[in-house]
C-alpha cells in the first residue's frame, strides 16, 4: 500500500508544506509502507498527480492536504479506480465536506486516525463533464461566493469585506434570474429562481447547510430549488439556509433524484465544490463513477 500526500501550498492563510512534511516524518516513522509528498503548482495539477499515481495500478491511499478544492482535485483524479482511496487532511478555510461528520470531523486533523482508517465508496456528482463530491450550485450563492474574487484583488480589501462587497453587488444586480429547471425529466413550475443546488454532501460555502438529509452513499442526489424572492426577504432566506432550514422557505422545492438540468438565459457562474465553471446550461447528474473515501474508525455521517 502506497500513501500519497497531496499538499496545496496556497490553502489556508500561509504555506504549510514544510510543517506537514515534518509531521509526516514523525507519524510515518517505523512504517514499512512507501509514501510520497506531491505539492500542487497550478489549478488541476492535483487531478493530474493523483490520476498518474492511480494508473500505476498498485493499492494507493491519497491524503488531500488543503481545502475543499484540494479534496475535489484528489477525488477527481481517483474517481473510478477501485484500488485507490481518498481522504481529507483539512488545511483550508471551509473544509465543508467534513462537516457532515459532526463532532467526528475534528478527528480528520489526526493523521494517525486516517492512515489505517476504513474506507467506503461514495457517490459523485457529474456537473458539465466535471466531478464533485459535495455540492454543485447556481444562482445567488454562486454569484456571491465566486464573485468575491473580483474584490479580493483590490488593495486593503479583506476576505470578509470581499464577500460583503460581492453580496452588495449581487443584491443590486438582482436576487433572481430566469431559469428552466428539470429534475429527472420533470419540468418544475416557475420561471424565476433565486438559488438551485445539487447536493451529495450537506454543507458548503463555509457552513451553509442546503440539504441536512443528504447522504453521500445512497445512490441519490438531493436537489434544492428556491424560487424568486424579494430583496427584503434575502436576509431571512440566508439565515434559514445557513441553519439547514431551507425547507421552511415558502415555495421551496425539494427533490431526490439522479439528474437535474438547468437552462439559463445567459452564461452564468456555476459553483462546483468551490471552483468556478461558466455555462448557460447546467447538467448535474449522479456519476457512474464512485470514489473510495477514508474516514476515522467509528466516525459516522448518518
Amino acid at each position: 500500500m502506497k500513501h500519497l500526500f497531496l499538499i496545496n501550498p496556497y490553502a489556508g492563510k500561509y504555506d504549510r508544506t514544510q510543517e506537514v512534511r515534518e509531521k509526516l516524518r514523525t507519524v510515518l516513522a517505523g512504517r514499512e509502507d512507501p509514501w510520497e509528498v506531491a505539492v500542487t503548482q497550478y489549478p488541476g495539477h492535483g487531478v493530474e498527480l493523483v490520476r498518474s499515481a492511480a494508473e500505476q495500478g498498485e493499492p494507493l491511499r491519497v491524503y488531500a492536504c488543503g481545502g475543499d478544492g484540494t479534496l475535489n482535485e484528489a477525488v477527481s483524479g481517483a474517481a473510478g479506480y477501485a484500488h485507490v482511496a481518498v481522504t481529507h487532511y483539512p488545511m483550508g478555510s471551509g473544509n465543508d465536506f467534513l462537516r457532515m461528520f459532526g463532532p467526528d470531523a475534528c478527528r480528520f486533523y489526526d493523521l494517525k486516525e486516517l492512515l489505517d482508517g476504513p474506507q467506503t465508496p461514495m457517490d459523485l456528482i457529474e456537473c458539465n463533464g466535471r466531478l464533485a463530491l459535495n455540492v454543485c450550485s447556481i444562482g445567488f450563492d454562486a454569484r456571491i461566493g465566486l464573485g468575491a474574487a473580483d474584490f479580493k484583488k483590490l488593495p486593503l480589501v479583506s476576505g470578509t469585506m470581499a464577500y460583503q462587497l460581492s453580496a452588495l453587488r449581487t443584491i443590486v444586480q438582482g436576487i433572481h434570474r430566469p431559469y428552466r429547471v428539470e429534475v429527472d425529466g420533470e419540468t418544475l413550475p416557475g420561471e424565476d429562481f433565486t438559488l438551485i443546488c445539487a447536493c451529495n454532501g450537506r454543507y458548503y460555502g463555509g457552513g451553509f447547510n442546503p440539504s441536512p438529509d443528504a447522504m453521500p452513499d445512497d445512490g441519490l442526489l438531493n436537489f434544492l430549488i428556491i424560487p424568486a424572492v424579494s430583496r427584503f426577504t434575502v436576509l431571512a432566506l440566508i439565515q434559514k439556509f445557513a441553519r439547514g432550514e431551507a425547507g421552511e422557505i415558502p415555495g421551496v422545492l425539494l427533490r431526490q433524484g439522479r439528474e437535474m438540468n438547468v437552462t439559463c438565459d445567459r452564461v452564468s457562474m456555476i459553483n462546483l465544490d468551490g471552483e468556478r465553471v461558466d455555462g448557460a446550461q447546467l447538467t448535474a447528474r449522479l456519476s457512474e463513477k464512485k470514489v473510495n473515501f477514508i474516514y476515522p474508525a467509528g466516525a459516522t455521517w448518518g
